[in-house]
């Protein structure tokens, strides 16, 4: 077997092309004789079927006499896919920052390659020693090539522990930073279970005597900085937006007819707060409205008019033996998001990804109301999908 240098400009692309010929007929033998084979070697006898004896020497031959650089590139290649692979399924489908999963990638994958490639010219020198018409056994490595495999096996090192300093730094850089305050234990760990925003003060007690929590949030899209409170009702911690909980305070507050609170949502268009006796609603750009004894929900019946138009439209939901069933229109979209929850009991939220215009959620809970949306994504490649607000929510009985 000869080497392939840079001076075999003649017929390079033939041999190149034996080279990668060689390669295919490998790999079509299949994972289950390519293993026999190998074990064959291993223990220092010929497989016995003279065709696949051929193929395999054939192959051995050719990788240990390609140039160096085409094993680099090859290998490169192969690596590169996976990663980038990789990093799209752990991106798309986990839901992991971009930056971090090609970062992950790179630490598993560089090593890997590196012991995959020294793998194969191992088992490729094993498969040449036992063929008698080689006619020469495999060259041990020189001093050189002893150290370009040191200095590869330290570079690869590197590589690795730099792609997860980078991971775990842009990790620790994503976690919102938040300033140090003195909040009551209740809203602590409400937060450590759902670290949405940062507490804005410490816990005080205001001229009405309601103790809360000033809190901040970041609304979605927009990234605009939203005042909230936080405060601890008899049910657990609550979210209150700033302007709705000083109407609520100056009504009364818990000892005032509305009551205490019992949940509400907020979203681009309007934000409100139900309470025991009744609700407070502020819609975009206007006055937090109350409400005396009637329970707000922004969820609409599907035949009714969709505004505005820059998110799904609910326009069938029902229920019946099968289950519940939910249809919306939009334009073009790479998937939906749908989200459901017994109604009263957000906790309880579960979704779904689905990739048409329709779903059906099977076997309810019985004799309970359900509260469904629906949210329109564009998947990008390598990057967080980007998803639109959710639909009005619709309401469907199960009986």
């Amino acid at each position: 077997m000869r080497s392939i240098d840079i001076s075999d400009n003649g017929a390079r692309h033939h041999v190149l092309a034996e080279i990668l010929g060689a390669q295919i007929a490998w790999w079509q033998l299949g994972f289950g004789v390519r293993r026999e084979v190998l074990r064959a070697a291993r223990r220092g006898t010929r497989f016995p079927e003279p065709d696949v004896w051929r193929v395999a020497v054939g192959w051995a031959g050719q990788w240990l006499a390609a140039p160096r650089w085409w094993r680099l590139l090859f290998g490169t290649g192969v690596t590169v896919l996976a990663m980038v692979c990789f990093a799209a399924l752990a991106s798309g489908l986990a839901e992991v920052d971009e930056l971090t999963a090609l970062s992950v990638a790179t630490a598993g994958g560089v090593p890997l390659a590196t012991a995959w490639a020294s793998w194969q010219a191992r088992r490729a020198r094993s498969l040449v020693r036992l063929d008698p018409d080689a006619g020469s056994t495999p060259e041990r490595l020189s001093s050189r090539g002893l150290t370009v495999r040191a200095l590869a096996t330290l570079l690869t090192a590197v590589t690795a522990a730099a792609t997860l300093v980078v991971a775990a730094a842009h990790e620790r850089s994503s976690w919102p930073k938040c300033p140090r305050f003195t909040v009551d234990p209740p809203v602590l760990d409400w937060w450590r279970r759902d670290p949405a925003g940062c507490p804005a003060g410490d816990t005080l007690v205001g001229a009405a005597g309601l103790r809360y929590t000033p809190w901040t949030t970041t609304e979605r899209f927009t990234g605009r900085e939203l005042d909230n409170v936080v405060y601890v009702a008899p049910e657990g911690p609550l979210l209150l937006p700033t302007a709705i909980f000083a109407v609520w305070a100056a009504s009364g507050g818990p000892s005032g007819e509305l009551g205490q609170p019992v949940g509400g949502a907020t979203n681009d268009l309007v934000a409100y707060m139900n309470f025991r006796g009744g609700a407070v609603v502020a819609h975009t750009g206007g006055i937090p409205k109350v409400h005396l004894g009637q329970e707000y929900s922004h969820s609409r019946a599907p035949d009714s008019a969709c505004v505005p138009h820059d998110r799904p439209c609910v326009t069938e939901a029902y229920a019946d033996a099968a289950g519940i069933h939910l249809g919306w229109h939009h334009g073009m979209a790479d998937a939906f998001n749908v989200a459901w929850w017994p109604r009263g009991e957000p906790e309880l939220m579960a979704g779904r990804e689905v990739a048409g215009y329709e779903f059906t959620l099977p076997d309810p809970r019985p004799s309970t109301v359900y509260v469904l949306e629906v949210s329109a994504c564009h998947k990008r490649f390598l990057r967080r999908s980007l998803c639109t607000w959710q639909s009005d929510p619709v309401t469907v009985g199960v009986g």
